[in-house]
């Protein structure tokens, strides 16, 4: 979870008119990852398509997330 400093340093990211198509391209990513989760012929690749599977979560809960600290302070 982001702190307040995090969450200002990332205000201008998160509040671009733009971050929708980044997180649309975000959305497209994550369901390609997850035909690689599904698909994955061995434990590594596995391993590696759940991890950015991780990531991709994480950048999408991004605004929401930068949002939640602002509000509660």
């Amino acid at each position: 979870m982001l702190n307040k400093h995090q969450a200002q340093k990332l205000a201008p990211l998160v509040n671009n008119k733009e971050w929708v198509l980044l997180e649309e391209y975000l959305k497209d990513l994550r369901e390609l990852t997850i035909q690689g989760v599904v698909m994955a012929q061995s434990e590594s690749e596995l391993r590696q398509a759940q991890g950015k599977l991780a990531l991709l979560e994480m950048l999408l809960k991004l605004k929401s997330n930068h949002e939640a600290v602002i509000k509660n302070g």
